[in-house]
Parts: C-alpha cells; structure tokens; sequence
C-alpha cells in the first residue's frame, strides 16, 4: 500500500525537503516577539504536523534554541525560516506556512500572543484570538 503524501514543501534554495505523512493537527498565527524576528514578518504562521509523521527527506535544518521552550529550524543557506520544536507540545513539529508547496490549502484556527501584535497590522478574519497561549496548545506563559 503507497501513502499519499499529503503535503510537502522546502525552503528557498531547496537544500531542505520535507513530507509529513499524516493530516496537519492545527493552524496557527503567532504575533510573539520571538516569531517576528525569526521571520522578519509582522507575524508568523504555523501549521503542526504529528511529530511521528514527519520526515526531513533532504537535508536538515540548522537548530536555534531561541528560548527554554522553543528550538527553530532554518536553512543554513538560504536563511528560509521551516519549523519550531516547543517543549509544551513536543509530540508536534511545526512547519511555517510559507515554506509549504501548497500553503493555500492549510486551514488556521487562531491568533497567539496577540498582547504582542504590531498595532498597525490588523488581520481582518472571524479567527479566535488569544492574549497568549491558546487552550488547544498548552502554554508556558
């Protein structure tokens, strides 16, 4: 039996694949300090896949510990921001949106760390939104 590949994607330059093999779990926009300066964007989004179900299929990212409970993954060469490991959900990889083949067919469930959105980037959607952490990921507020 052949598993579908429900999605891939890659950074840049292409030094880095993935595929995870099984549905996204959630989708989520971070507006945290810590996101915005790894991505240089006003806000970062992220789509968790289950940890068991992901695989780098070429090459691996650089890992930063950008906190006591976050590691991020970016591509040495091209700087292409790809993924967070955080200890409160670490049965979870999670992949930015951007780095995704297909990213338009990822759904979004909420805002985080919206204490710490950049006053003059409104995103206009019916989403829920969350000071902090949301109830569907644990916290480490």
């Amino acid at each position: 039996m052949v598993t579908q590949t429900i999605f891939e994607g890659g950074c840049l330059c292409g030094a880095i694949r993935y595929r995870p093999s099984a549905p996204s779990l959630r989708g989520v926009i971070c507006h945290c300090s810590m996101c915005r300066r790894h991505s240089g964007a006003p806000l970062l989004a992220f789509v968790q896949f289950p940890l068991d179900s992901f695989q780098w299929t070429k090459g691996e990212p650089a890992l930063y510990r950008s906190s006591k409970f976050a590691q991020r993954g970016f591509c040495a060469a091209c700087g292409s921001t790809l993924s967070m490991v955080e200890e409160a959900i670490r049965d979870r990889v999670q992949i930015t949106l951007g780095s995704l083949d297909e990213p338009g067919r990822v759904s979004i469930d909420d805002h985080v760390w919206t204490e710490n959105q950049v006053a003059w980037f409104e995103v206009k959607d019916d989403l829920p939104r969350f000071p902090r952490d949301s109830a569907a990921a644990p916290g480490h507020s």
